[in-house]
């Protein structure tokens, strides 16, 4: 579609717009961003073509070999989702039940309740009942529990799983604090905007 860059020079909106059906299309690995940092803008579509394929249709099968089977990819899949469910029955666990946080906050069980579904805390359901991760009680903090979570859950795209490993992981960009430390020493800005870029990055 469209016109081809002539040779020597590159025509950047054909090459951005190529890089992001192969981003779209493959996923673009980090690893394939931080290479094409490296690349001098003039050379960029010359190297995504080379990565992708001039039809932006996946991975060059010339370049990277062909790809997996649907044997393999469903393998893949089921792998992927009994981790999720490993890790949801392992947050499951090491929750507090609604009478349980309500008894630590010193308040009714509704109130708990209201605060779920203000997004001031957070939870999950196993069977009918609700599971709130312990992370998010505080003793320190003014109504004990981190502050700010309603934003951050307004920019973090995951449920109560992702979110619970996101918030115990130390990042980076917190100086190596999780999440949920950050949070609870009240750097609930620096968190949201953590957040909000690595959702950013993601898509």
């Amino acid at each position: 579609m469209g016109t081809k860059a002539h040779a020597g020079r590159t025509n950047p909106r054909t090459a951005a717009g190529r890089k992001g059906r192969a981003g779209r299309a493959a996923g673009f690995p980090t690893v394939l961003e931080d290479a094409l940092a490296s690349v001098p803008e003039s050379e960029r579509e010359g190297f995504v073509l080379g990565v992708v394929g001039d039809d932006g249709d996946g991975l060059d099968p010339a370049l990277w070999g062909p790809g997996p089977s649907p044997a393999e990819r469903k393998r893949a899949a089921l792998a992927n989702l009994r981790r999720q469910y490993q890790a949801r029955r392992t947050v499951v666990e090491a929750s507090l039940t609604r009478p349980e946080a309500a008894e630590l906050l010193e308040v009714s069980e509704q109130a708990v309740l209201d605060r779920l579904k203000a997004g001031d805390l957070v939870g999950l359901k196993k069977g009918r009942e609700w599971r709130l991760p312990s992370w998010q009680f505080h003793a320190d903090s003014e109504l004990g529990f981190v502050p700010g979570l309603a934003r951050v859950r307004a920019v973090f795209p995951g449920g109560a799983v992702s979110l619970t490993e996101w918030a115990l992981t130390p990042n980076r960009d917190l100086d190596e604090a999780t999440p949920a430390e950050a949070l609870a020493a009240g750097h609930v800005d620096d968190v949201v905007q953590v957040a909000r870029v690595g959702t950013a990055a993601a898509w």
